[in-house]
C-alpha cells in the first residue's frame, strides 16, 4: 500500500482541503472511496468501523480521507450548521474523480457528522459520485436541528468539543487562544445551567468574540425559523436531486436512528428512479459511533451481533463492488435488515416500515389505560411550563442512560400516562410510530411530547421511542400556524422509529408531556420565536379522548 499525505484539493474558490490517499502498489487507475471529516483525518481509523480500511485498498480500492474545510490540515473555517459541505463535498469528489490514479467512479463513507457530508455532497448531485454510505446522521433537517425546526442542545456543546480538542486549528493566534481557552474549559462545565437561559442568543457560553462556530450557533438560534436562513445553507437536502446508490446504517440506540431512517425514506421516495431503486437500509442493536458493541449498559444482545461479528466492513466493501465495479454481489439479501430488540434476531424487509406490520391503533381512555376499541369521549388535563420541563433524557438509579427507567417521571404531574392491559402474547413493533392527538390549550403556541414505553411487571419502564410536534409549524416547516386559545386541533405526528419485541405480561405505554428538553429547545408558548423569546406562558392543555375527538397512539405490529 503507498500513502500520500496532505495530497491538497482546491475547491471553487480557491480554498485547499488536506487529504490522505492510501493506493494499491500497483500503478493504475482505481475506483475512489472518500471520507470527509472536521475530526482529524490522521485518527478516522480510531473508529473500528473504518480501520478495515485497507481491506479496500487491497481489494482495488483508493482510500482518500479528507480534513473538512477549516480542520486539521485544511485551509479555511468550518462551518458549525455544515453549510460548507454541499459544495465542498461536490468540489472533492469531482477533483478527486479526475486524478490519474482514480477511474472515475467515487463512492463515500462516513457516518455522524462524516455521513452528513455524503449526504450534503450527493444532493448536489456530482456527475462521479456512484455509491455511498451515509451511517447514523441527517439530511432531512439543518445539522442541529430537527424537522420540527427545533434546536438541539447538544449542538452548542459539539462546538465546544471542536474548539477544546484542537484549539490551535480554530484559535491559531496562539495570544487569543491563552486568552479564550480558559474561558471555554469554565464554560464548558456550565453548559447545561447556561442551556436553560433565556433568550437562546445570549447564551454566555455562545458570546465570545472572536471564536470560530460560536457566531454560527449564534446564526442558527436567530435564523431556525427563516426560509432565507436555510436557504443560505443549503438545507435541507433535496433528495429529488441525489443520483446515487445509497447504503443507510444505524443502530436503535444512536442518536440518529430516526434521522437515518428518515433518510432511507425520504430516497424511497426520490423523483430519481436509481436513487430509489438502489437503496439500502441496516439497523443494528447498536449506539452512535463506529464501536457497534453488541453489549450496552449491562444488556448483552448476543456476541454475534456486534458489528465485527455482522462483518459490517465487509458490507460496505460489497456495495462498493456492486456499484463502483459493477460486481454481482450486494451487502446482504433484501432491501432492509434490521434486529428487533428484545428478541434479539434478524429481519429483513421490501421496505421501511416494513409492508407486512399491521397498523393498529391504541386509543387513549379516559381510565388511562390504551385500548383498541373506540372508547367514550372524554378529556383529561396537563399543564406545560416552559421553566420546568419533562427531560428527553435521564439517568436513572442504576446509572443507566440509553436504557433508563423511565419510570422515574411517570408521577411528574404534567406527564399523562396510559398503559395497555398485560400483553397475552409477545408483541413485536416493527416500523414509524405515529401519534394522532386531539388537544385544545389557553396558549397560542406549544409543543406536544409523546414517549412509547415498554413497562415491565417490576416496573421498569423502557422506551421505544419519542417524538414531539411544534404547534406552530405542524403544518410544515417555515409555517407559522397559530393556535386559537379553547380550540380543539389534530395533531398527527411522527414518534420515531422502532424494531422491538415486547414480551407478554409486559404493557404498551405512553408517556405524554410538553417537551423533550434539552432534545429540543423548549417552547414558551408565545408568538415569539421560541429561541428568541424571553416572557413565557404556562399551557393549561385539554387532551381529549373518544367520539369524534379520538387521540390515539398508531403502532406497526408483526403478526
Amino acid at each position: 500500500m503507498k500513502t500520500i499525505k496532505n495530497y491538497m484539493c482546491p475547491m471553487r474558490d480557491g480554498v485547499k482541503l488536506a487529504t490522505d490517499l492510501y493506493l494499491p502498489d500497483a500503478e493504475g487507475a482505481y475506483p475512489l472511496i472518500l471520507m470527509r471529516t472536521p475530526y482529524d483525518k490522521n485518527v478516522f481509523d480510531s473508529e473500528p468501523l473504518y480501520a478495515h480500511y485497507t481491506d479496500y485498498v487491497e481489494a482495488g480500492y483508493v482510500v482518500a480521507i479528507q480534513d473538512c474545510r477549516g480542520a486539521n490540515a485544511s485551509e479555511g473555517c468550518l462551518n458549525l450548521n455544515g453549510k460548507n459541505e454541499h459544495l465542498d463535498g461536490y468540489d472533492a469528489v469531482e477533483y478527486l474523480a479526475a486524478q490519474p490514479f482514480c477511474n472515475g467512479r467515487v463512492g463515500m463513507f462516513g457516518l455522524s457528522y462524516f455521513g452528513f457530508t455524503q449526504m450534503a455532497a450527493a444532493g448536489q448531485n456530482p456527475p462521479h459520485l456512484d455509491a455511498i454510505c451515509p451511517f447514523m446522521t441527517c439530511s432531512l433537517a439543518t445539522f442541529g436541528t430537527s424537522r420540527m425546526q427545533t434546536i438541539a442542545a447538544f449542538h452548542l456543546g459539539w462546538a465546544y468539543g471542536q474548539l477544546l480538542q484542537h484549539p490551535e486549528a480554530y484559535m491559531p493566534d496562539e495570544e487569543f487562544r491563552s486568552k479564550m481557552l480558559p474561558l471555554l474549559q469554565e464554560n464548558m462545565g456550565k453548559l447545561n445551567e447556561y442551556n436553560k437561559l433565556l433568550p437562546m442568543n445570549r447564551n454566555p457560553a455562545a458570546l465570545l468574540p472572536g471564536v470560530p462556530l460560536l457566531d454560527d450557533y449564534i446564526a442558527l438560534v436567530e435564523g431556525v425559523e427563516k426560509k432565507e436562513f436555510w436557504d443560505s445553507i443549503l438545507s435541507p437536502i433535496d433528495h429529488d436531486k441525489i443520483h446515487t446508490a445509497a447504503l443507510h446504517g444505524t443502530g436503535w440506540l444512536d442518536v440518529a436512528c430516526n434521522n437515518t431512517i428518515d433518510n432511507f425514506m425520504a430516497s424511497r421516495r426520490s423523483a430519481d428512479s436509481f436513487t430509489r431503486e438502489n437503496a439500502r437500509l441496516l439497523i443494528g442493536p447498536w449506539t452512535h459511533g463506529g464501536v457497534l458493541p453488541h453489549e450496552i449498559e449491562g444488556i448483552d444482545y448476543g456476541s454475534e451481533n456486534s458489528g465485527e461479528a455482522q462483518d459490517v466492513a465487509g458490507m460496505m466493501l460489497r456495495w462498493f463492488n456492486r456499484n463502483l465495479k459493477d460486481m454481482d454481489d450486494d451487502c446482504f439479501a433484501g432491501r432492509v435488515r434490521y434486529f428487533v430488540m428484545g428478541s434479539n434476531d434478524w429481519h429483513t424487509a421490501a421496505d421501511w416500515p416494513p409492508p407486512e406490520a399491521v397498523r393498529t391503533k391504541f386509543y387513549l381512555a379516559a381510565d388511562e389505560t390504551l385500548q383498541t376499541t373506540l372508547p367514550q369521549a372524554g378529556e383529561v388535563s396537563m399543564d406545560y411550563d416552559p421553566m420546568n420541563p419533562a427531560p428527553s433524557a435521564l439517568v436513572d438509579h442504576q446509572k443507566r442512560g440509553l436504557t433508563a427507567d423511565w419510570s422515574m417521571i411517570s408521577d411528574r404531574p404534567d406527564v399523562l400516562e396510559f398503559r395497555t392491559a398485560a400483553l397475552d402474547c409477545d408483541t413485536t413493533i416493527a416500523g414509524d410510530l405515529r401519534m394522532t392527538l386531539f388537544a385544545a390549550t389557553d396558549v397560542p403556541d406549544t409543543d406536544f411530547a409523546c414517549r412509547v414505553t415498554d413497562l415491565a411487571p417490576d416496573g421498569y419502564q423502557r422506551q421505544i421511542a419519542a417524538g414531539l410536534v411544534r404547534a406552530r409549524h405542524r403544518n410544515g416547516l417555515f409555517t407559522n400556524d397559530f393556535l386559537t386559545p379553547g380550540e380543539t386541533v389534530c395533531y398527527e405526528f411522527g414518534v420515531g422509529h422502532a424494531g422491538y419485541r415486547v414480551e407478554a405480561g409486559h404493557r404498551i405505554a405512553i408517556q405524554l408531556s410538553g417537551s423533550l428538553f434539552p432534545d429540543c429547545n423548549r417552547n414558551l408558548n408565545t408568538m415569539q420565536a421560541p429561541s428568541l423569546g424571553e416572557d413565557y406562558a404556562v399551557a393549561h392543555d385539554r387532551i381529549f379522548f373518544g367520539g369524534d375527538c379520538a387521540s390515539y397512539i398508531d403502532l406497526p405490529i408483526l403478526k
